[in-house]
């Protein structure tokens, strides 16, 4: 009679906790579905604008780990992942990265108005950085007279690696100038009196 009794006590409590202890396990996070898994994802830590190089875009965005549902279709897992060439649109804080992001060549990105030229340039009418995809340059024509600007806000828009180029060496650079500029820029490129000067 008494273990009857204890029993009929003890059900009530037992079931009380075993729901209790249910309750807990529910609210225990036990891992991410396969659906909500953490995916990492580049995403720019600040605003960037179009024309921005890859290499600075590095410098300007993070790896984050983000749910794989918000993750954009062909986001940059990884700064590493980052194509050459050049932002081809404005991108603000907290956006994230895509391959399609970048545009190698660039004349695409600049709009309407812009055409695109392959020049040989001779060492002294280029240095380093102004080879750099996406760089903005002024055009000059170095005529017996005096310096005069061709074109304005051109960009690089291919080049060689300088590293891999002797120090005597001409390159093959393409670069974007506005339609109206361009005339003036092929007599300049045609007579070899081309001068590229960063902005």
């Amino acid at each position: 009679m008494i273990n009857n009794t204890l029993v009929r006590k003890a059900v009530p409590a037992v079931a009380a906790f075993s729901l209790a202890f249910v309750g807990i396990l529910a609210l225990v996070p036990r891992g991410q579905d396969d659906g909500d898994k953490l995916v990492p994802v580049a995403v720019a830590t600040r605003p960037l604008s179009d024309g921005t190089t890859a290499n600075a875009v590095r410098n300007g965005a993070e790896i984050r780990m983000i749910e794989e549902s918000a993750r954009a279709e062909g986001a940059v897992g990884s700064l590493d992942e980052l194509p050459d060439g050049v932002l081809a649109y404005d991108h603000v804080a907290g956006q994230q990265i895509l391959l399609t992001s970048f545009a190698q060549s660039r004349v695409r990105s600049l709009g309407k108005g812009y055409v695109a030229i392959s020049v040989k340039l001779d060492p002294q009418r280029w240095v380093g950085a102004l080879l750099e995809a996406g760089r903005i340059v002024d055009v000059y024509d170095t005529d017996d007279v005096s310096p005069r600007r061709v074109a304005l806000r051109a960009v690089i828009l291919e080049s060689p690696n300088p590293a891999e180029l002797m120090p005597t060496e001409d390159t093959l650079v393409s670069i974007g100038v506005p339609e109206e500029s361009l005339p003036d820029v092929l007599k300049a490129v045609a007579n070899n009196r081309i001068w590229l000067v960063g902005r």
